[in-house]
């Protein structure tokens, strides 16, 4: 068995007192067949204990009041996992925060995702390149099965993810450019020079701003936040992108790994490859908009900024439906002048 993944993966740590136990909430924790198994296993009186907080319809736990597990405890701890061991888990809580892709038989690629605060410090807050290795044994059992999503074979598969993160660990080069040279590798090189369309550009981000936010924006608010956005854009993002420069490299290489570009949705490395590119365009409208909000922007209010948006896009489907939707309706032309700037 190849497991393909991060250095940093062997780094982290569970600690629900960092956070809460953000994972333990406001979420649907699915009861898999695996695990109900091992809970019909018990002894009445324990069985009885789990599922009288098991949605049979649902297949899924029933959640207090408070959004939170019924099984998480005051010291942000799992008394499941207390009472009977790990292997009690259910498969999402046993593999979370890491996200896992069969590719091949055997082969397989395995990130983290940046909606566990502790995952994002560790990930996003690191000085050097994030690295990979190749282990041999898989600590996660929800695997998501990608072996008829990608059009190569695994090991070919991920050499090209590969060659695509270090274009985005280039630091000699700005964000901007690193994200036009790999839309370039991955076929978006347009024959003509492209001048950029800053007004459609803030446009296009505010109309997926509010499909990802569910924030049922009127037209004209939609038009009133392009337009706060393109006053304030080059000033903000400018700083955004000194002060944290490698943050913003290390989201970027996590993220094009993490949703398993570029075979994250159907279509071809080109239309895979406008989405990765829009979805960071996106994050940089809501830094903006958050940085005049704030008044300021720190490192902590960046972190919580990209937590929330993975959260959204992981869990809300209008948002990333608005990206795909506004990646699919564009040519290699249009598309760089509106999302590529020089």
């Amino acid at each position: 068995m190849k497991i393909y993944r991060p250095t940093y993966l062997k780094e982290f740590q569970c600690d629900g007192k960092a956070c809460g136990s953000r994972c333990c909430r406001d979420w649907r924790i699915v009861l898999d067949e695996d695990t109900r198994q091992k809970y019909l296993s018990l002894p009445a009186d324990d069985r009885a204990e789990i599922f009288q907080h098991v949605d049979e319809a649902a297949q899924a736990f029933k959640m207090q009041r408070t959004g939170a597990c019924p099984f998480l405890d005051e010291n942000f701890l799992c008394k499941l996992q207390l009472k009977h061991g790990e292997e009690f888990l259910t498969a999402v809580c046993q593999s979370f925060p890491r996200v896992t892709y069969k590719l091949a038989d055997e082969i397989f690629l395995q990130v983290m995702t940046l909606t566990c605060p502790v995952a994002a410090i560790l990930i996003l807050l690191r000085g050097e390149p994030i690295d990979f290795e190749t282990a041999t044994e898989l600590k996660a059992r929800q695997v998501f099965d990608f072996t008829e999503k990608i059009s190569l074979p695994a090991e070919k598969f991920l050499e090209r993810q590969h060659a695509a993160i270090k274009i985005l660990q280039r630091r000699e080069l700005s964000i901007n450019r690193r994200l036009a040279e790999l839309c370039e590798f991955f076929g978006e090189k347009t024959s003509v020079p492209v001048d950029f369309d800053a007004e459609n550009h803030a446009a296009a981000l505010a109309e997926i701003f509010g499909e990802t936010y569910d924030a049922n924006l009127t037209v004209d608010r939609k038009n009133q936040l392009a337009e706060t956005f393109l006053a304030n854009r080059k000033n903000i993002l400018a700083q955004l992108r000194r002060n944290f420069s490698v943050v913003l490299e290390n989201y970027l290489v996590n993220e094009f790994a993490m949703r398993c570009y570029p075979s994250a949705f159907a279509g071809d490395e080109a239309f895979n490859c406008r989405v990765f590119v829009t979805t960071y365009r996106a994050l940089e409208f809501a830094a903006v908009l958050t940085a005049i909000s704030k008044r300021r922007l720190t490192v902590e209010d960046f972190l919580e900024l990209l937590c929330a948006l993975n959260d959204k896009l992981d869990h809300s489907r209008g948002g990333m439906e608005a990206i795909k939707n506004f990646a699919a309706l564009h040519d290699a032309e249009v598309f760089y002048s509106i999302m590529i700037e020089a």
